[in-house]
């Protein structure tokens, strides 16, 4: 089992934007709550993200499962299970709490997804930190 790492700040990588950059606003998120964000630098690196709206709360996480590398969603802006408990891992059904990110079933059990360290503002925009 591996231990959760801390938020990622999206300026330090390669491809992401720097700090306090919109990455989306709480009116824009679909009923379901989610949305992946992807960003490109000039080189063609990527970086997805997704946020995940769940009641109240909000997560921001790197779109890779630990296990494969593969974005969790495979065709839409859906991360959570059917029942809305779990964040799903659609390539090979892992199943993450959705709070901290960490694998309770599936070929990654014990490992964490990499959460992104956001803010909201006051006007319901999600920015990065």
């Amino acid at each position: 089992m591996s231990k959760q790492p801390r938020a990622m700040a999206l300026a330090d990588d390669i491809c992401g934007p720097p700090s306090g950059t919109v990455l989306t606003h709480l009116n824009d998120l679909p009923a379901h709550g989610g949305k992946s964000i992807e960003f490109q630098n000039e080189e063609g690196h990527r970086l997805s993200i997704f946020v995940q709206k769940l009641d109240e709360d909000i997560e921001v996480y790197l779109n890779r499962c630990p296990h494969a590398g593969t974005p969790l969603n495979l065709f839409n802006d859906r991360f959570m299970d059917l029942d809305n408990t779990y964040l799903l891992c659609r390539t090979h059904g892992a199943k993450f709490e959705y709070k901290n990110g960490k694998c309770i079933a599936g070929p990654c059990k014990g490992e964490y997804l990499r959460k992104v360290a956001f803010s909201v503002n006051d006007d319901g925009s999600i920015v990065s930190e």
